[in-house]
């Protein structure tokens, strides 16, 4: 559904309840009671206009979600006092009502809903909306996806308000829309090809919340210069982000003769404190400047690393409000006293913040406080020591688990470095793969370099036995890696001077198991590539260890030769071909399934094969605990391979098709998936086949008329996990 078709459906249905009660998951209790602190932190901010009656809309939602009945239906009945013809108030009434089978009652304000609705009305409906959206505690996608509806509803209310009279309403529309744009700026470095889209939310912002300040004169209500002051202070973070400013929006600026703000942002920040001094002398605004404009100014000054500056701005804001509603303020009070290294002070404020929003963010920071008060102790075997580790790991756990849609690789690397520092080598491999799993940003090589730097020092301590598996992941990282980027020269040169021995050993490995060219990137092997980087005076002693190890891997290759040939089928007298079982994870001992032996089977071509063993049996299995199948490992040597394909098809619970490159064509997987098929149809299963799409133009002719998994770029676990416990 695109955008305009999205705010068409919202404004045919007016009120709150239809965008969040139909949420799949209901929200923690304890994110309810913090929604409703804030907003009543909002109500008491803008004590009057738009923003207070949205506030009290979505206030009287938040009340029936946690279980407040009759506070509910007297929230939306006292903004009807004052303004009858609300669409927003009147919907969430007769919502209620229905919910609580007073139909008389709910038929009274649907009828008066029903009546024919002007322009203005549902304009403001849409922005009631879209203000929900903003707040509303179930929505669990990430930050970019939370902003884009409301901000195509705000800009669709402000079009049908175009001719309204009042500005009042169209300014503070204006306010969220200036803010909104100004988030999604902020986060679209965690987006691919979004730099050209990033500046122009930027201008776009930028132009909405110059508008509000142009508009001063022509609105004078007391919320007026609440407003305005804290406008200021996003302009001032906009204009912050000198990275992001285009010749677009410097012609900009200079046509509205503001070029000063753009050398000098934090004049923006004085600028709206001065306009806070006048509401205050007018006594419009008894309380001080607004707590927004003060926090936002802070993050300013944490920006620019005037950390005490910035703790100064905070614990003002704080003094104004110190209420849950005021829990932004905490927690980046907290992340700036973990910068100025009061670590027990950022833990205090930090664990008070999580008692009432417990985000994965806040829980991630949390378990970063914890663990350097770990890395501090002396005696790391001491109970406090170990208080403080398990404080930590607690947090991180809790941390992932809080994630949701949202994708933060931060969060996972973080998580990946603890465990590294701890020696838990493995566990920390895994949380480095799921960052680069979700790692969507421009510039997402850290998580690789995290991952790639952990696979080295886990290969340079193992055992012998467990080598070839930890070479072929690294193959397969550094090969993903340099495919997607184009080059690696910087990176490679920082393994180089830490892994000499182990970087030698790859290009060995490379040059013996990847000689072919199909597997060149832009004409040249991989082992060249990395070759390439060794520096001049180090290159000699580079290819007599290179020498070395592919001596080592060739005469592992002949070991395994002979080995074969004392090894025949006691049927035919011919070697037994030993496939290379190594590179998966052991199977599961038991399914989740109570039905099937095993909980899925996987088709798939050869060219898949390393991100099926490296990425989708190491999350399924290792992480989710699934058994699954596939023919190469669980296939018995000796037995019918087609026959044997068919059975294991037949015995799982869902069929995982990876929809490769080379998948159609291919003879195995044709053949697999028309047994799929078959089952599927025969035994009338109408969820049993996942199609998983790896590339562009794979999705497999038979297979179109089925929900398919996009993975091309990333995977979606969540929506995978949700499809494998769907009933087959």
């Amino acid at each position: 559904m695109n955008g305009k078709e999205r705010w068409k459906v919202y404004k045919e249905r007016p009120g709150l309840f239809h965008i969040s009660l139909t949420a799949s998951q209901n929200p923690p209790a304890q994110q309810i009671k913090h929604r409703i602190k804030v907003t009543e932190k909002l109500i008491r901010d803008f004590p009057e206009g738009f923003t207070n009656k949205a506030a009290r809309n979505l206030l009287g939602v938040l009340y029936f979600y946690d279980g407040q009945y009759f506070q509910a239906i007297e929230t939306f009945e006292s903004i009807l006092e004052h303004q009858p013809d609300s669409l927003t108030a009147l919907a969430n009434a007769a919502f209620v009502y229905q919910r609580l089978k007073q139909n008389s009652k709910a038929t009274k304000y649907l009828s008066d809903l029903s009546d024919e609705q002007d322009q203005e009305k549902s304009g403001i409906s849409l922005a009631d909306q879209a203000f929900a959206f903003i707040f509303d505690c179930y929505m669990e996608k990430d930050v970019i996806e939370r902003n884009k509806l409301p901000k195509e509803l705000l800009v669709q209310s402000l079009a049908m308000l175009k001719k309204c009279h009042d500005q009042q309403p169209i300014m503070e529309i204006k306010f969220w829309l200036g803010q909104t744009y100004y988030r999604l700026s902020t986060q679209c470095y965690r987006r691919k090809g979004m730099e050209e889209v990033e500046k122009e939310y930027v201008l776009k912002g930028f132009n909405e919340l110059v508008e509000i300040i142009n508009m001063t004169d022509k609105t004078e209500l007391c919320v007026c210069n609440g407003i305005v002051s804290t406008t200021w202070s996003f302009l001032g973070l906009l204009l912050s982000r000198k990275e992001k400013i285009d010749d677009k929006i410097k012609n900009r600026v200079e046509e509205l003769d503001l070029l000063q703000y753009l050398d000098n942002p934090e004049s923006c920040f004085k600028k709206g404190l001065e306009q806070a001094k006048v509401s205050t002398s007018d006594g419009s605004n008894l309380s001080g400047p607004p707590t927004e404009l003060l926090i936002r100014y802070a993050l300013f000054l944490k920006n620019e690393d005037r950390l005490t500056d910035a703790l100064e701005k905070l614990n003002e804001a704080l003094e104004i409000d110190n209420s849950q509603g005021n829990w932004f303020a905490l927690t980046l009070k907290a992340g700036v006293l973990r910068r100025l290294e009061r670590i027990d002070e950022a833990i205090a404020d930090r664990k008070l913040a999580c008692s009432w929003n417990a985000t994965s963010m806040d829980l991630s920071e949390l378990a970063k406080a914890y663990q350097a008060k770990y890395v501090l102790c002396e005696d790391k075997n001491s109970k406090i020591a170990q208080e403080h580790l398990l404080n930590a790991s607690d947090c991180f756990t809790r941390s992932v688990l809080s994630l949701g849609q949202e994708k933060r690789p931060e969060i996972h690397r973080a998580h990946g470095r603890f465990l590294r520092e701890i020696g838990e080598i493995k566990e920390a491999i895994e949380c480095f793969k799921r960052a680069m799993e979700v790692d969507t940003a421009n510039k997402a090589k850290t998580s690789f370099c995290q991952l790639f730097e952990t696979l080295l020092l886990y290969y340079r301590g193992s055992q012998d036995s467990e080598r070839r598996k930890i070479m072929h992941e690294m193959t397969y990282f550094y090969d993903v890696t340099l495919r997607k980027h184009g080059e690696l020269t910087k990176e490679t040169e920082q393994f180089l001077t830490n892994y000499e021995e182990e970087m030698a050993t790859l290009t060995a490995y490379l040059k013996h198991s990847r000689s072919d060219p199909l597997f060149n990137v832009n004409g040249k092997s991989v082992s060249d590539i990395i070759t390439s980087v060794v520096k001049e005076d180090a290159i000699k002693k580079w290819l007599i260890i290179e020498k070395e190890k592919e001596t080592y891997f060739i005469n592992q290759e002949e070991t395994k030769l002979a080995e074969k040939k004392n090894n025949l089928c006691l049927k035919c007298r011919s070697p037994v071909i030993e496939r290379q079982l190594s590179v998966f994870p052991d199977p599961r001992e038991k399914p989740r399934s109570m039905k099937y032996p095993y909980d899925f089977y996987v088709i798939f071509s050869p060219a898949d094969r390393d991100w099926v063993c490296h990425i989708l049996l190491e999350t399924l299995e290792v992480s989710y605990g699934y058994k699954g199948a596939i023919a190469e490992r669980d296939i018995r040597p000796g037995s019918t391979d087609i026959y044997e394909r068919v059975k294991l098809i037949q015995n799982c619970s869902k069929i995982l098709v990876i929809l490769g490159q080379e998948f159609e064509g291919n003879l195995e997987c044709e053949y697999e998936l028309s047994h799929a098929l078959k089952r599927k149809h025969e035994d009338n299963l109408e969820n049993v086949l996942i199609p998983i799409l790896r590339n562009v133009d794979g999705l497999h002719q038979s297979l179109r008329t089925i929900t398919f998994l996009d993975a091309v770029d990333d995977c979606d676990w969540n929506k995978l996990i949700k499809a494998m416990e769907s009933m087959p």
